[in-house]
């Protein structure tokens, strides 16, 4: 076994020897790999589940106010407080879908040279190859009425950023790429107030 210089083991890569795919579910594809142990040799297969590039994005008002939707999900059988989200077609950017889901979902709509990119998540990389693109979008204002597919049904609400924080701290929002996209969030916040104190 290979050590790093703290001792600790040293993971490599893992080779892949093949890929199997194992049918489409509308939302993910499944897909069986056999990949060959860095060590031992030794192969094993794994199931990997492939979806298109999911985007969440944080629309912040003029005013300062962060807006969030609620809706049911199916998975939790529960409804959630959310920020708007979805997936990016094939051809779309990640910034692109981000604005196009707050419209549709919100309404709410900024310039759009005032998207920013916070980061980019592996919601479970174990066994998930999505990727996640997480933006704030900054002078939101409610400018078109919002195009909710034939399954939606969504509540709009405008939070102030500490309720926010507050709602997080007392369990009220557990859905985990929105608490990543807010940790992110509110990591940027921090840095761009310490950089004005300089």
């Amino acid at each position: 076994m290979k050590t790093s210089s703290g001792g600790a083991a040293s993971v490599l890569k893992w080779e892949t020897l093949e890929r199997r795919p194992d049918g489409n579910f509308r939302i993910f594809d499944v897909e069986w790999v056999r990949r060959k142990h860095p060590e031992t040799g030794a192969s094993a297969e794994f199931v990997v589940l492939h979806t298109p590039v999911w985007v969440n994005v944080i629309p912040i008002t003029p005013q300062g106010r962060v807006v969030m939707v609620r809706q049911y999900r199916h998975g939790a059988d529960a409804v959630t407080l959310e920020f708007p989200g979805g997936v990016a077609s094939a051809s779309e950017e990640p910034a692109t879908a981000a604005m196009r889901e707050c419209v549709e979902e919100t309404g709410y709509q900024g310039s759009a040279d005032e998207i920013e990119l916070l980061g980019v998540q592996l919601p479970n990389p174990a066994f998930m190859a999505t990727r996640c693109y997480s933006f704030a979008w900054y002078g939101c204002q409610r400018r078109a009425v919002p195009q909710w597919d034939e399954h939606e049904i969504v509540e709009t609400v405008e939070l102030p950023l500490e309720q926010v924080d507050r709602l997080i701290a007392a369990g009220h929002i557990q859905h985990s790429i929105i608490l990543a996209a807010w940790t992110l969030f509110r990591l940027r916040t921090k840095v761009v107030e310490h950089s004005r104190r300089l």
